[in-house]
């Protein structure tokens, strides 16, 4: 399959993760820590709204323009010409287990349209199955109770492509301990093949702490012969239901043939930087317990860390508050950034930008946070700026003004165009309709209603169509001032202004 990763890059990029391998903390690594403010500036956008709790959004690739959104609570929505469809693309609503209504990480978690989905029709989910337990689980007899992780096949109908077939063709299951970390990225890579991604199982300190251990006398991540807190990767192009392809580190070896890499936590959301300008790397966000959270670079066959490791310090899974001063770290790959839970509690993945419409974004891994506060709406925008060294977070600047988000961040998503988004809810859990889908979009200067650099008659023609219309500060079109409503204070700074370019 063609692809856009440049040999050379990938080259010094691998010999650069390959650095932190087995290695003790050093200056090339991001000390964890508070995230300080940047100055990269974003507005955002609404696209769609009255959703529960949208955890990923993404094209099709199949020239349509249309977005595709994963709810959790089990159904795919399409938003097509700037509308939400009112029939979902998708519903596996009465599949995924009764959802817990304050917090759950259950349901429909990931999804991913083939290459050539233009003309097989074929895309594939990650989502969560009930199941009966038996004798020794730990999910046994719980309030949740216990469930299973799958991979499916579906295809989209013939007649309507707005509407797929729910008949599933389940291609992976495996069952989980408990109701958390179950991961749920599923990305093609630009080498052609399907990678999905599985947390560890749940509970905390991989089940170690356990009586008896829960997840095993080493825990799942660090067994290669268990399927949970790895990345896999496999070919759906094959033998049915799916082959391991080759070059996966641990064929013919020791180690599940599917694993691409492992000793990963909750590796919720991972993406490629795969588009023109990208060297193809895989950035994973690993989600942290008690104290920090963490990105990492994914080559085959390296080892994370967890549990001996969280983030790049060491782990006691009997102290999990006090990391101790030293541990074995040979052949443990440390994350490339990392930040204390003083600034958030858990990452969410994203993407590096390399679309066309915020031109300051481009070459920037943009991510966030849930929330700096565990049971109130205060999501954190983060960005990367992949040129530096070392690489570090970064607050962004929200706004003209930098207002707070004021909303949980339950995932990002990219369209066909390079273009991000970021899946956000009032609600901490999937539940209500407080879930909306926000575009990134490079902060506007004062003048530039229509974003294209420039203020000119285009801004003018903006301010009037939109006139009297309210948003939230920096988010519409026509709000030439970014202060949340289109009225003469637009039309004076647009004249102001005219015919200079943003700088």
């Amino acid at each position: 399959m063609p692809t856009n990763t440049s040999p050379l890059k990938l080259l010094i990029r691998a010999c650069s993760v390959l650095m932190f391998a087995g290695a003790t903390l050093t200056e090339s690594h991001a000390i964890a820590g508070v995230v300080p403010q940047g100055n990269l500036a974003v507005d955002l956008v609404k696209v769609a709204s009255g959703l529960s709790a949208p955890t990923q959004v993404l094209g099709a690739g199949d020239g349509s323009g249309r977005l595709f959104i994963v709810d959790q609570t089990g159904r795919i929505r399409i938003v097509s010409n700037g509308v939400l469809l009112p029939t979902p693309f998708l519903d596996l609503s009465a599949s995924i287990p009764a959802l817990n209504a304050v917090f759950d990480e259950r349901g429909l978690l990931g999804l991913a349209f083939h290459p050539d989905y233009a003309n097989n029709g074929r895309f594939f989910v990650r989502y969560s199955r009930p199941r009966v337990g038996v004798a020794g689980d730990p999910c046994l007899g719980t309030p949740r109770g216990c469930h299973e992780e799958v991979l499916a096949e579906f295809s989209v109908s013939a007649s309507d492509p707005n509407i797929a077939d729910p008949t599933p063709t389940i291609l992976f299951r495996v069952n989980e301990p408990q109701f958390n970390h179950n991961g749920g990225a599923v990305h093609f890579g630009p080498d052609g093949y399907l990678y999905f991604s599985l947390g560890d199982g749940g509970g905390a300190n991989d089940g170690l702490s356990d009586n008896p251990p829960s997840h095993g006398p080493i825990g799942n991540a660090q067994n290669l012969n268990a399927y949970l807190g790895k990345i896999h990767r496999i070919d759906i192009n094959g033998a049915f239901p799916y082959t391991s392809p080759p070059d996966n580190p641990f064929v013919g070896t020791d180690g599940l043939d599917e694993i691409w890499a492992w000793g990963l936590r909750n590796p919720f959301q991972f993406s490629f930087d795969d588009r023109p300008g990208g060297d193809g790397t895989l950035w994973c966000a690993d989600v942290g317990q008690n104290l920090f959270e963490e990105i990492n670079f994914i080559l085959p066959g390296l080892n994370y860390g967890w549990v001996t490791m969280e983030g790049a310090h060491c782990f006691n899974p009997f102290s999990p508050n006090a990391p101790p001063p030293d541990c074995d770290m040979t052949g443990l790959t440390m994350p490339v950034a990392e930040y204390d839970h003083s600034t958030g509690i858990s990452v969410i993945g994203g993407y590096v930008y390399r679309g066309t419409r915020s031109p300051a974004l481009v070459g920037h891994y943009i991510c966030g946070d849930f929330s700096a506060l565990p049971a109130s709406p205060a999501g954190v925008l983060f960005n990367i700026d992949t040129a530096e060294s070392p690489l570090a977070f970064r607050k962004m600047v929200l706004g003209a003004d930098n207002h707070p988000l004021a909303r949980f961040i339950k995932g990002t998503g990219r369209d066909d165009e390079g273009e991000l988004y970021f899946c956000l809810a009032v609600n901490r859990g999937p539940s209500g309709s407080t879930g909306e889908v926000w575009h990134v979009l490079q902060r506007r200067c004062m003048g530039d209603a229509d974003r294209n650099g420039t203020i000119d008659m285009k801004d003018l023609a903006d301010t009037l169509m939109h006139w009297n219309t309210n948003y939230l500060p920096g988010t519409g079109p026509g709000d030439a001032n970014s202060d949340g409503s289109v009225n003469f204070a637009d039309i004076t700074i647009t004249l102001a202004r005219f015919m200079n370019p943003c700088n």
